[in-house]
């Protein structure tokens, strides 16, 4: 007895059958959430062109390690500006925006 198993790729969002040349993988994320979408060329086509007015508004984030700093020097910072900060634990955004703010 023989046995074969085909793998079937389909359109996330219009469930169409595709082939594994026509999926398109996207990726994308929103509010810190990274998303995936395997789309037929004309559906990643129309989520480019809805994305496109917000695509062509905005700036690239850094990579978060591009902006990381020693906590120590963070609090060493806010300190000497008479930002309460603890000594343990985490940061609060508001004083590491703040420190990046600054630090630009």
């Amino acid at each position: 007895m023989s046995r074969r198993e085909v793998t079937q790729f389909y359109d996330d969002l219009d469930h169409t059958p595709l082939s594994e040349s026509e999926m398109e993988v996207i990726r994308f994320s929103v509010d810190g959430t990274t998303y995936l979408l395997d789309l037929s060329p004309a559906n990643a086509a129309k989520f480019r062109a809805a994305l496109d007015p917000f695509v062509s508004a905005a700036r690239i984030a850094p990579e978060p390690d591009a902006r990381r700093v020693n906590p120590s020097v963070i609090r060493d910072w806010a300190r000497t500006r008479g930002i309460p900060v603890a000594h343990r634990g985490k940061i609060p955004n508001v004083i590491i925006e703040a420190y990046n703010e600054a630090n630009a």
